[in-house]
């Protein structure tokens, strides 16, 4: 015994120990530690609770002292919960899969060559630029990056929201070569995007496909993070240093630093946008290939695809419902409006077909129904001028103030208010009617609201003389003037 307790290094009372235990249990193994384990029980409980440890202990202990057992304390629960389940696990039961999936360690992707693969985003500006009617506005900016080179390939900026229109647009300045875009771009290999409306609608494949493109859809945005690095990088390098940046360091709860400076235009931030991203191609050296992303352009060797013509390009991102439609005096109707052809003489009553731009509705394309053949370009007729669009809208919006006032009202009208209560008691309603006002809201004869009452102003008003002809009556004489007399 003596032999074996100095080879393991323990006291001979230990192997005594040890041989009694193999006597009671039968098997030379070492028994487990007797303690607390999370069971399919435990677990079911802890879901119930979406994850709340606190709540859940205290449901085991209701359970434990009902069965009549010894209920675990709250220290022994928090240490089985951190030795039998994960992180991942618990995330999963407090925020749902997706948050349990942020725990799941990701493979590396292998460096690729240029063109090889894009990643297309959306980035909501972090800052408000005047538009020329003279109303703030957030703007929306759409950028492909070259994942081999960091090369921003092409953006477009958009005002209030983004669209396909956006995607298109990003894409024809990503594509293209020739001045005033390049020198980099081509057709890409795979084009990575996530789940966005506009990236995956029939537009933006079937322009993606025309060019033999495949689109692949990740399924969070961790799985493009080369775009998402860059949608980060401009935060900090480019929107913080904006006026009016809108997650600027806050002064109290409601207003932030630069709030009250004034906004750019619109034309002045995308000129600025424009300078930046120059910069970031042509001077920012990326940790990962020790250049500048134009550097990793051109020292890369890989042959490039040829890239359609910027008349080819626009071709495949038209869109189209097939319906044929003929060439009268007043031009081509769509969408109930009078488009003109340029090149539309002698050609009344030719049927074609209409291909348009999606959100440019000032011009559409024509080609013929029989032979697909193009005809040119034909141009809204009849366009409104700029001053009286201006006022079309500003009537708009006094019509939706108005339409919000009134439902506003019928809201209050139909919500019910009640009494508050401290013990159990029928509800009582606090809004009462006279039986005239209800009859009347029963016929449709209610008053309607008496418009805001406007503050009185006394104005001046100077006292004009009687009119020639008029008898004026006189004064009476004075006792003293009497007297003289």
């Amino acid at each position: 015994m003596r032999l074996v307790a100095d080879a393991v290094g323990v006291h001979i009372r230990t192997v005594w120990t040890w041989l009694a235990q193999a006597e009671g249990t039968g098997s030379p193994e070492k028994p487990e530690r007797r303690r607390f384990r999370v069971t399919e029980e435990v677990i079911e409980v802890l879901a119930d609770y979406q994850g709340n440890v606190k709540r859940a202990h205290e449901r085991l202990v209701e359970m434990a002292v009902a069965a009549g057992e010894r209920p675990p304390g709250l220290t022994t629960l928090h240490d089985a919960i951190a030795r039998d389940l994960d992180p991942g696990f618990m995330a999963g039961l407090r925020e749902g899969i997706p948050a349990a999936r942020g725990f799941d360690p990701a493979f590396q992707r292998p460096a690729v060559a240029r063109n090889q693969v894009w990643e297309g985003d959306h980035k909501q500006a972090e800052t408000v630029v005047m538009m020329p009617d003279g109303k703030p506005a957030k703007v929306w900016v759409t950028w492909f990056e070259d994942r081999g080179t960091g090369y921003v390939m092409g953006w477009a900026v958009t005002a209030g929201s983004a669209h396909r229109g956006s995607v298109l647009a990003a894409v024809r300045a990503s594509v293209l070569r020739e001045a005033p875009y390049g020198p980099p771009g081509g057709l890409p290999h795979l084009v990575r995007v996530d789940g966005g409306a506009d990236f995956l609608s029939k537009t933006v494949r079937r322009a993606f496909g025309l060019l033999g493109v495949p689109v692949h859809q990740v399924r969070s945005a961790r799985h493009k993070g080369g775009v998402e690095r860059l949608n980060r990088t401009s935060m900090t390098r480019f929107f913080a240093d904006l006026p009016r940046y809108t997650k600027a360091p806050r002064l109290d709860h409601r207003r932030r630093l630069g709030d009250t400076d004034p906004p750019l235009m619109f034309e002045e931030f995308v000129r600025l946008l424009g300078e930046w991203v120059h910069q970031h191609n042509t001077e920012h050296v990326i940790e990962r290939t020790g250049m500048t992303p134009l550097e990793a352009w051109q020292a890369d060797p890989t042959e490039i695809r040829p890239e359609p013509s910027a008349s080819e390009l626009r071709a495949f991102m038209l869109e189209s419902d097939h319906r044929p439609r003929k060439i009268t005096s007043h031009g081509v109707e769509f969408n109930r409006r009078a488009y003109m052809p340029e090149n539309g003489v002698g050609r009344i009553g030719l049927e074609v077909r209409v291909r348009w731009m999606p959100h440019h509705t000032h011009e559409v394309d024509l080609y013929t129904f029989r032979g697909n053949r193009y005809l040119g370009r034909a141009f809204l007729s009849n366009e409104a001028s700029e001053e009286l669009r201006a006022k079309v809208l500003l009537e708009r919006d006094e019509h939706s103030q108005a339409l919000r006032r009134a439902l506003k009202r019928s809201g209050e009208r139909r919500r019910e208010r009640h009494l508050p209560s401290t013990r159990p008691e029928v509800p009582v309603r606090a809004v009462r009617m006279t039986e005239q006002e209800a009859r009347a809201e029963l016929e449709g004869t209610a008053a309607s609201p008496m418009p805001r009452r406007q503050r009185a102003t006394e104005r001046y008003v100077p006292r004009l003389g009687p009119a020639p002809g008029w008898a004026v009556p006189q004064a009476a004489p004075d006792e003293d003037s009497l007297d003289e007399e």
